[in-house]
């Protein structure tokens, strides 16, 4: 210890000790004041406030309006669409028919019977061309499996589309939910590939389009058919309702290697055709104009119009175009 502070009494030395800690409070409290005094001094828009939570205002659910939007952006819904909703709660549904958006990938459709009872909770499925819908049932685990029928024969009225637009003679579905307008609406995605057939490309005098997978084909007329594996085109087929929704084929349902449009005398009202394609991919899959039958079974007069190989791709939920074979011979069309 210093010798000058040797000679202080204690007291003061203890004095001395606790002026440095005064010191140091005393500018922490004149800091304190000045910092409260610049907050002070800055406009109150500027500080920083908590954020107000923004009202989200629900309309009221309104089952009786329906908005259905295609997944896929090359679709159009076509006049006299309808739509269908069910739950695995109840067996009752409600229909739904085109109202606006001709040739429009999103439109409106309106409630033509059912109701308003929904329960809160229940997944309302909702499923477009029933005509051909077989069956609709519940597995364990609380999911909608559907089963399908594509006929061996469709009529053209079945799969024919005006300009613009698409047609679904396979169900397209989707989950519905009550938008923010209170309407429900759903999304909605393909369970086959489709096959677009321009009719213009039709020879004059075709009466028929017919797919076929069978392992002989023999045509009488341009082109030649490729041998198939006899891969089902036709028939009855399942899936459950869930991401990535397929028709497969089920060994507990028949199915046939072709499928066959005939186009009657309204061949000049639609613009294209669109015929639904269960499988993937195809070992052949034969497409031909038919302007006149055989008495032999797999035996057709007419034109090759395509021959896909095992390297074309039928993806769930596309839409594939049929681009005609070129056989150097200009053939009259429709």
């Amino acid at each position: 210890m210093n010798s000058s502070l040797r000679s202080l009494p204690i007291s003061t030395i203890r004095l001395l000790a606790c002026l440095p800690i005064a010191v140091l409070l005393a500018c922490c409290s004149e800091d304190d004041g000045q910092l409260s005094s610049a907050l002070d001094k800055i406009p109150i828009d500027s500080k920083t406030v908590a954020p107000q939570k923004s009202e989200v205002h629900q309309a009221a659910p309104n089952a009786a309006v329906f908005k259905g939007v295609f997944a896929a952006d090359n679709c159009g819904w076509s006049e006299g669409d309808s739509i269908w909703t069910y739950t695995l709660q109840s067996l009752n549904h409600n229909s739904y028919r085109l109202s606006s958006g001709v040739g429009d990938g999103s439109a409106l459709f309106t409630r033509t019977a059912g109701s308003d009872d929904y329960q809160d909770g229940n997944t309302v499925y909702a499923i477009t061309s029933c005509k051909y819908l077989y069956g609709l049932s519940a597995t364990f685990d609380d999911k909608v499996q559907i089963s399908v029928t594509i006929p061996r024969t469709y009529h053209i009225d079945d799969v024919g589309a005006s300009e613009g637009c698409s047609r679904m003679p396979a169900p397209y579905w989707g989950i519905a939910s009550f938008g923010s307008d209170g309407s429900l609406e759903a999304t909605f995605s393909g369970l086959t590939s489709l096959l677009k057939i321009d009719s213009s490309i039709l020879p004059i005098g075709t009466k028929a389009v017919v797919l076929t997978t069978h392992y002989f084909t023999d045509l009488i007329g341009e082109g030649k058919p490729v041998d198939g594996d006899g891969e089902p085109l036709s028939g009855t087929f399942d899936t459950v309702l869930e991401e990535g929704a397929k028709l497969a084929a089920n060994p507990i349902f028949y199915s046939f290697d072709t499928l066959r449009v005939n186009l009657g005398d309204n061949a000049k009202a639609y613009k294209d055709l669109y015929i639904p394609v269960v499988a993937g991919s195809y070992t052949a899959l034969n497409v031909i104009a038919v302007t006149r039958d055989s008495k032999y079974p797999y035996e057709w007069e007419g034109q090759l119009l395509k021959a896909f190989r095992n390297d074309a791709s039928f993806r769930v939920n596309t839409i594939v175009t049929c681009e005609q074979e070129s056989t150097g011979i200009r053939t009259p069309k429709i």
